[in-house]
């Protein structure tokens, strides 16, 4: 790999599974590095016109046209490479984390897709090609905390793309491909599994992540943000997460979950057009950053009067929810009328709102029941 890195010294390898989740995510590698001052700082990563990549055509399935399928997939497949703002360590020296997952080049501009937690409080980021060149990268978006996704840019020369498939056209039971970037392992991998769930849900870090394909695929840490294409070499889904155990503890194998095409498709619409996928953004809607979720556990420990609801933690100044009056210590319980609760969490009540709705939001505050509306911005 060359590039802005290559003088850094690799003190430690650390596995991690992003955000400590039930069941967790397809992560990230994250490596400790650092700095001999040899870096040096990388080019513009804006897309550069002409020169563009070459979107592959869909072509008709068959025994021999899946492996070139697969090899067309490794070579619009990045490994994403995240590098956290550098701090001094213990003994004085400056240290930098990096983490590593995966993307997917899904339009000739030079737009890659990948999951929001693979680039998430990155302070530089840059893509490796498989051919093993390494580019730097932007974030143009992301859609979280509603999805797990991201849009990145990338210098556009010579790049191949992927073509987005209909997910709503797979069957149980149906062939599938995951491909991911080089995590800890050295170049793409690939793994082949079928269909065994269609339009599922799973819970993870107080969101629940809707519209999944389930595989049986063996996707594991740093395939994040990797392709599941069909026979055709089409995307029908993003790598997301791995399920290890139920949320009892019970073991589990050969469960991962994709977000399903159909359900990216506008959002990365959006972001390409846009710049942004518009959501409700009320300055209080991030898992743990603003706000706690509330489980019958916790309401008993704390003496709070509802086993279920949100708790807020933190109001970002000048936002909507702030103008509106909600403070810390606010026990969010319904959104219009509709409760919060595990099965629908705060988020999700919040993504079910349409574009311009009132969030009117019942809150618990000092054994008094208020209901507050919030007129989110859509951002």
């Amino acid at each position: 790999m060359q590039g802005r890195t290559s003088g850094a010294v690799l003190v430690a390898l650390v596995i991690a599974v992003a955000a400590g989740a039930v069941g967790g995510v397809a992560g990230g590698v994250t490596v400790l590095l650092l700095d001999d001052d040899s870096a040096t700082a990388p080019p513009d990563a804006t897309a550069t016109p002409g020169d563009a990549a070459t979107e592959e055509p869909a072509t008709p399935a068959t025994a021999t046209d899946l492996d070139a399928a697969i090899h067309r997939t490794l070579e619009a497949v990045v490994t994403v490479v995240a590098d956290t703002p550098a701090s001094r360590d213990a003994s004085g020296r400056m240290s930098q984390q990096r983490s590593l997952g995966s993307g997917v080049v899904i339009d000739r501009a030079g737009y890659v897709i990948t999951n929001f937690h693979v680039v998430s409080g990155a302070s530089e980021l840059s893509v490796v090609l498989s051919t093993g060149e390494e580019r730097p990268a932007r974030l143009i978006a992301h859609d979280a905390p509603y999805t797990d996704f991201a849009v990145l840019a990338i210098p556009n020369q010579g790049l191949r793309s992927l073509r987005l498939g209909d997910s709503d056209a797979l069957r149980l039971g149906q062939p599938v491909v995951a491909v991911a970037g080089a995590g800890f392992t050295s170049g793409n991998s690939v793994k082949v599994g079928v269909v065994s769930g269609l339009d599922q849900s799973w819970v993870r870090n107080a969101v629940v992540l809707e519209n999944l394909v389930q595989t049986d695929a063996a996707v594991n840490i740093g395939d994040s943000g990797g392709a599941l294409i069909n026979a055709e070499g089409e995307l029908v889904g993003l790598l997301t997460t791995v399920v290890r155990e139920t949320p009892t503890g019970l073991a589990v194998e050969g469960v991962s979950f994709s977000q399903s095409s159909n359900s990216l498709r506008p959002i990365i619409e959006n972001i390409i057009a846009l710049g942004v996928h518009p959501r409700p953004r009320l300055g209080i809607e991030y898992p743990f950053a603003h706000h706690i979720e509330v489980t019958p556990e916790m309401a008993a420990a704390e003496g709070l009067p509802h086993e279920a609801g949100a708790l807020v933690t933190a109001v970002d100044p000048g936002s909507s929810a702030a103008a509106a009056g909600i403070q810390p210590g606010d026990h969010i319980v319904a959104v219009n009328e509709m409760p919060v609760d595990l099965a629908t969490p705060f988020v999700n009540r919040l993504k079910a709102l349409e574009p311009g709705q009132v969030a009117e939001l019942t809150v618990l505050r000092e054994g008094r029941q208020l209901v507050i509306p919030v007129t989110p911005r859509l951002e």
